[in-house]
């Protein structure tokens, strides 16, 4: 979405925070919730499938949990979107209120757990469905708004960058420097969240969330968001 003449969009600079929050809620699944993802969900099939062919230290129940979950949060950020879509800056003020919300429950949940051993707990499983169910949020907000920066496949945007790079035979754009910050940012945020997940994983998940609401939240605060 365009800015107003003259001036940047405010938009991928939002998003760029958000998926730094992203990294960082599937450093705290893959490390400490028994190596599922709940954010990227292409990885989370493949362990699905290695798991059912009884792969060792993989879980079908945590995999599954998160695809179920993320399904479910996808679905209700789709209806949020249909149901304001008259209303954009309310529909994205309360997309990121809901999916920092949920990253905070999880944060609350997730006090004194450890990295998941040999045999997960339940709060495992609890703050796996509950970081998937922002994280599916998330993603459908992301896909509705149609953002040149959708990082919500890090496939698809490496691809991109790529095919339009000079290098691929294409001619560049814009838009190219968002993409390459988009996965730099899915880099750090992973980064930070592997570093912080030391301390405990509520603080992760506390910043996540601060994250994910400070990016949507500042860019309704802009005036081009009245677009």
């Amino acid at each position: 979405m365009p800015g107003r003449p003259g001036r940047p969009d405010p938009l991928p600079k939002a998003l760029l925070v958000v998926t730094v929050a992203t990294g960082m809620v599937d450093a705290v699944a893959y490390l400490g919730l028994g190596q599922v993802f709940t954010a990227f969900m292409t990885g989370n099939i493949l362990f699905l499938g290695f798991s059912l062919a009884g792969a060792a230290g993989l879980s079908p129940i945590g995999s599954g949990t998160a695809l179920t979950a993320f399904s479910v949060g996808a679905v209700a950020g789709s209806r949020l979107g249909a149901a304001t879509s008259e209303r954009r800056r309310r529909w994205l003020l309360t997309s990121a209120a809901v999916a920092a919300t949920l990253l905070v429950a999880a944060a609350l949940t997730a006090i004194g757990l450890r990295p998941v051993g040999q045999d997960p707990e339940p709060r495992h499983y609890a703050v796996t469905a509950l970081t998937a169910l922002a994280m599916g949020l998330r993603s459908a907000t992301m896909w509705r708004l149609g953002a040149v920066l959708n990082t919500t496949l890090v496939t698809g945007t490496l691809i991109t960058l790529i095919r339009r790079s000079p290098l691929g035979g294409g001619t560049g754009d814009s838009a190219q420097r968002y993409r390459a910050g988009g996965l730099l940012a899915v880099l750090v945020g992973a980064v930070i969240g592997a570093l912080l997940l030391r301390v405990s994983m509520t603080v992760v998940l506390l910043l996540a969330a601060a994250g994910v609401f400070a990016g949507i939240g500042g860019y309704v605060a802009h005036p081009a968001s009245r677009s």
